[in-house]
């Protein structure tokens, strides 16, 4: 039997679909960024925030399937499109802010970390295969419940991810270039943005229309702050940019 979404499970739906294709966006403009600035930072700034929006990939690809199919997604399905890539995006964030910030220690840093994620994607695979249920469970639609150990280490990666960038943007702050002072608003701006939204879009709370709705728009604007982190368009500049 085709399932029919209420109105507020559409605009949860729709707007997680549509909070992804910026994230894409944003992350594939930072990607093509390299090629006109041979800048690693790019690639990895692109790669880390595609995968940091990765839990809402379930909740798009799950408003999709019940759009055009009228089923869901399965629970393997949902669990492993929202948090396969938690390490990947842990490792590339923290590859840029270790090269600004211990670059003589990045080596042995970046393997742990690496290290750490290699072993939660083999954790996470073998339960995705053989018992998902001790990841976590599906709840509804559009959300789930991840169990005690999932949901620490997500929520671990995520304090990190924020830890880092705050970290960044305060050492960018410290620059007595405008510019760069300015992109260390944007960084700390945008992880502070995209952990409140976050917390609040993580099924912790029972959210309204209207709640989803801002939640979610705060979400797509952290993504634009995180691009406008790294690559300011000269139309920001002139606007935000004191004349020297």
């Amino acid at each position: 039997m085709a399932i029919q979404m209420s109105g507020q499970e559409f605009t949860n739906g729709f707007l997680a679909l549509l909070f992804i294709i910026v994230s894409w966006i944003i992350g594939i403009k930072l990607l093509l960024k390299y090629r006109a600035f041979k800048q690693k930072s790019f690639i990895y700034a692109g790669i880390a925030w595609i995968a940091l929006s990765s839990p809402w990939t379930s909740n798009g690809t799950e408003f999709i399937s019940v759009l055009l199919r009228g089923t869901p997604l399965t629970e393997t399905q949902y669990l492993f499109l929202s948090y396969f890539w938690i390490p990947i995006a842990l490792i590339f964030w923290l590859i840029i802010y270790l090269n600004l910030k211990y670059p003589s220690k990045q080596k042995i840093i970046t393997f742990i970390i690496i290290l750490q994620g290699i072993i939660y994607e083999i954790i996470f695979i073998y339960y995705v295969i053989t018992d998902v249920s001790v990841i976590g469970s599906k709840v509804g639609l559009f959300n789930d419940e991840l169990n005690l150990p999932f949901l620490l280490y997500v929520l671990i990666v995520l304090i990190i991810g924020v830890l880092a960038g705050i970290s960044f943007g305060l050492e960018s702050l410290k620059s007595t270039d405008q510019e760069i002072r300015l992109k260390g608003k944007f960084i700390i701006i945008a992880w502070i943005s995209f952990f409140i939204a976050g917390i609040f879009d993580a099924g912790l709370f029972s959210l309204g229309t209207a709640l989803i709705v801002i939640i979610r728009l705060v979400l797509m604007l952290s993504a634009v702050e995180f691009y406008l982190s790294f690559f300011l368009p000269n139309f920001i500049k002139k606007r935000l940019l004191k004349e020297t």
